[in-house]
């Protein structure tokens, strides 16, 4: 069930990262007219523009990845990368009660090791979702390495996103197609699965994946909505009220963009509210409160 009282709730936020942490992706910032990467914001920056948008909580995310070739992952893995990430979430968890829930890229190609690292990163520092980025791992979604890493999401309760489609980054999409996760969701039936960035092009399977699995949902991360495939919409405000979240992927694209976009879209009433909030706060949770 849907809560559609529970506000607005952006599912991909990203972590801002510090001066001088990463380089700026250049394809990414070509494509989208910023930096993207180049840090210089707090989350209390971010925490402040969700207030002044009246956006009540959203999923906080990490990614560690490096720019590389086009043919190199770019996801940074082991047990010290696991926790320096996790401790950096749970930091900001804990200082903006009531606001985030925590998100961590990790490294399936590491097989069982991933598995553990989904533990760690569930019950050691309080993250409910776990990022899989095939354009950076190298591996496609329904690789086998990727079972051990799903397995242990499944049984720890956690969402497991998927980044799908053609990606911002020089990276192979094929890795990306979106029906590769159709074998994933017939063996983890339980295992909560969100589509990031929604498949384009292959957004017939996207719908297809969302129609036929009751376990797998899709967000509109990266994409300003008023862009949005007019068949998903059709199909967001009918059969699929239940299954399409909204997303910025700040600071991708920023808030106020793609929230503006979203509230002028051509969806059913009843079924706005869900896309703007409802929907997410159902497959993540709400974040804990302030004690």
């Amino acid at each position: 069930m849907t809560d559609p009282a529970c506000g607005v709730y952006d599912g991909w936020i990203n972590l801002p990262y510090a001066e001088g942490e990463v380089a700026p992706d250049p394809t990414v910032s070509a494509r989208f007219g910023n930096s993207a990467y180049g840090g210089g914001q707090t989350v209390d920056d971010v925490v402040a523009e969700m207030d002044r948008l009246g956006i009540v909580a959203g999923v906080l995310t990490k990614v560690p990845r490096d720019i590389t070739a086009p043919f190199v992952a770019g996801i940074r893995g082991g047990d010290r990368v696991v926790h320096e990430t996790c401790e950096r979430l749970a930091t900001e968890l804990a200082k903006h009660p009531g606001r985030f829930v925590g998100a961590v890229g990790l490294d399936p190609r590491l097989g069982y090791q991933a598995a553990r690292h989904v533990r760690i990163a569930v019950r050691e520092y309080g993250i409910h979702c776990v990022r899989v980025l095939p354009m950076f791992t190298g591996l496609a979604i329904d690789d086998p390495l990727a079972y051990p890493l799903y397995t242990a999401a499944c049984d720890e309760g956690a969402v497991v996103s998927v980044n799908v489609g053609v990606p911002g980054p020089m990276k192979p999409a094929k890795l990306q197609r979106t029906i590769l996760v159709d074998d994933v969701a017939l063996c983890f039936p339980d295992l909560r699965i969100v589509l990031s960035h929604l498949g384009d092009p292959w957004i017939g399977e996207t719908i297809a994946m969302l129609a036929k699995h009751p376990n797998v949902y899709a967000m509109s991360a990266g994409w300003a909505p008023k862009y949005l495939p007019a068949e998903l919409l059709r199909f967001a405000g009918s059969r699929g009220r239940t299954k399409l979240l909204w997303a910025s992927d700040y600071p991708i694209l920023s808030m106020e963009r793609t929230l503006t976009e979203a509230r002028a879209l051509d969806l059913r009433p009843e079924a706005l509210p869900g896309y703007l909030g409802g929907n997410a706060a159902a497959l993540f949770g709400l974040p804990d409160p302030p004690v």
